[in-house]
């Protein structure tokens, strides 16, 4: 009996084993069976003058990621299409959707209508894939020409200056249109022809095409735009127009990009921030042989250049309950998959007049999601412009408290309190007069001043006390919720501190427009506003951020609000003529990295 009993043990054991390992093998082969897997879909665009152009959306089969990077793939031609096998508008967009990145091929008004158009009308199509990237969401976009399509990815950066483009991929590129063809057919030629199209153009009436032969057919206008001695298309002169980064790539038996001829590109690209080249042995115009080494590369250089494919993230919408049954909407911001409880959660409030979705919420969630750390933005009465004509400060603490319960409910004990200007008043005052051990850190973006002082000098003292007089006599009427309190609020200057000098445009004025109540619980003389005093009353580690184009930082604020600071307190300053301002704008991906650095210091 003891030893059947154990035999029947053994052979449950060995079912329970088994099962585990077929449910462990087919989870390996649904995921290498759905890896790299692309999507592809065939949609149209209609550009600003109204044409539609056809093109082909390619993302991994996971979906897009729009903090990702996203290429816009411009083929070649004239008359060529992002379909064929031999476009890298195709090959190349397919390898880099299979790594991660969202593509979009478009084919432009040259593939059926280049015998009537104007060179520069195809700028028109990549303004039309990049403003249909950027309106799905996507901020880091790359554009990528093979052959012709080269020249229209310099000519649109050129002629727009999209910040939105952030490098440039030239597979094959092209070459100097007109000085090309006028060398190929020889001086004589190439003027005949051109007078032959001016004395056409003069004419007026039917006029016969251009033929350049192999099917390469213009009318005299677009022949001459084209290959005109006036025209613009030298690949050579728009290249150092260009000031993205940029990754030229040629096979080194292509006879249309001939020995050193990347190199001479990369010599012409003076204004370039960084400009790598590639040739590829045996290869030719199509880069036969050659393909998925190009693919590989360009991943490559992307990532090497900070584009690369980023982790994905999961943003849910939440809801937590104040003590007085007021209900607010937060984002929280998780790693895609294994989000890690261990590690601290970071708490991101938005500044004056900001909301869940606005302010530094959104970028900073993101990538510290990216990162592997969990955030959440949240909402309190005092949000958006409509919180704090009406809210008051010291009402806040009770959701800053819902909030803080909701995060240690989801197993998350060691938490970083992170606010935008005015978000770093809610925080401090919070953490000033409650006792939250859930706290262990506090980052300051952009940390606010003192606000009743900072309005008596904007507004000036004799504004001041008539507007805190106002604003009293209401509040005694029983009107304190009701009564606009309505006075310039000029942004006054603070005298230079040559530890933190500014660089700053001439200050702008603003207005007060807070009901009685609101005035003075921010700005009135009473208030606790003070943020100072009140960092002086909290003694956990401290990191603050500021920038000299941030008008608040003026008089070396930052240094005045760190040395107050009742624990231990560090600042960053992002400073010189082209430092940060107060929306922390170009600085997103540094101040995420400082921020991590200094939370895996301290904490």
């Amino acid at each position: 009996m003891h030893f059947g009993l154990l035999d029947r043990h053994m052979e449950l054991f060995m079912r329970v084993i088994r099962l585990g390992l077929y449910v462990f093998l087919t989870f390996c082969w649904q995921h290498l069976a759905t890896a790299g897997v692309v999507v592809e879909e065939v949609i149209s665009l209609t550009t600003d003058d109204g044409v539609r152009l056809p093109a082909i959306l390619m993302y991994p089969s996971e979906g897009m990621d729009v903090h990702s990077p996203a290429i816009v793939h411009i083929h070649g031609g004239p008359g060529g299409s992002p379909i064929s096998a031999d476009s890298a508008a195709r090959y190349v967009a397919e390898e880099l959707a299979g790594a991660g990145y969202t593509n979009l091929s478009v084919e432009s008004r040259h593939a059926s209508r280049y015998p009537f158009t104007l060179f520069d009308e195809v700028v028109i199509d990549v303004q039309a894939a990049v403003d249909m990237l950027a309106a799905r969401g996507f901020s880091d976009i790359v554009l990528a020409g093979a052959g012709l399509g080269s020249l229209r990815v310099a000519r649109y950066l050129v002629e727009t200056d999209d910040s939105r483009v952030k490098a440039v991929l030239h597979f094959s590129p092209t070459q100097n249109m007109a000085d090309n063809w006028r060398e190929r057919v020889g001086e004589v030629v190439y003027w005949e022809t051109i007078d032959r199209a001016a004395k056409a153009i003069s004419e007026g009436g039917r006029r016969k095409f251009i033929d350049l032969g192999d099917g390469l057919i213009f009318t005299p206008n677009s022949f001459l735009d084209w290959f005109g001695p006036t025209s613009k298309t030298s690949l050579s002169a728009n290249i150092a127009g260009i000031d993205k980064p940029m990754f030229m790539a040629a096979g080194e038996d292509d006879p249309l990009v001939p020995r050193g001829r990347l190199e001479e590109l990369k010599s012409i690209a003076f204004i370039s921030p960084r400009v790598n080249t590639k040739s590829y042995p045996g290869a030719g115009r199509l880069f036969e042989g050659a393909r998925q080494r190009l693919a590989n590369d360009t991943i490559e250089w992307l990532s090497d250049i900070g584009l690369a494919v980023k982790p994905r993230v999961k943003t849910t919408l939440v809801n937590v309950v104040a003590g007085d049954g007021t209900s607010f909407t937060g984002v929280l911001y998780t790693p895609a998959s294994n989000p890690d409880n261990d590690r601290p959660a970071f708490m991101l409030l938005h500044g004056w007049t900001g909301d869940v979705l606005r302010s530094s919420n959104h970028w900073l969630g993101i990538r510290l999601a990216q990162q592997g750390y969990v955030s959440v933005a949240i909402q309190h009465r005092s949000s958006g412009l409509r919180g704090v004509i009406s809210g008051r400060l010291e009402d806040t603490r009770q959701d800053l408290e819902a909030w803080n319960n909701f995060m240690a409910d989801r197993g998350h004990s060691n938490l970083v309190s992170v606010g935008h200007s005015a978000g770093g008043l809610w925080w401090t005052t919070y953490l000033a007069k409650n006792n939250d051990t859930l706290v262990k850190a506090a980052v300051y973006l952009a940390p606010n001043r003192d606000m009743p002082k900072h309005a008596r000098k904007g507004m000036g003292e004799d504004m001041y006390a008539r507007a805190v007089l106002e604003a009293q006599a209401a509040v005694r009427e029983g009107k304190g919720a009701s009564h606009l309190i309505d006075y310039p609020l000029p942004s006054p200057t603070y005298e230079e501190d040559p530890r933190q000098p500014s660089y700053l445009s001439p200050p702008g004025s603003g207005f007060t427009y807070y009901y009685a109540d609101s005035f003075l619980s921010y700005w009135g003389p009473n208030s606790e506003a003070v943020h100072t005093q009140r960092i002086s009353e909290i003694n956990i580690p401290v990191l603050a951020l500021g920038g000299s184009r941030d008008p608040y930082m003026q008089g070396g604020f930052l240094i005045e609000f760190t040395e107050a600071a009742g624990g231990p307190a560090e600042y960053i300053y992002y400073g010189g003529p082209r430092g940060a301002t107060h929306s922390f704008g170009g600085f997103e991906d540094k101040i995420t990295s400082d921020i991590i650095s200094w939370i895996n210091r301290v904490l």
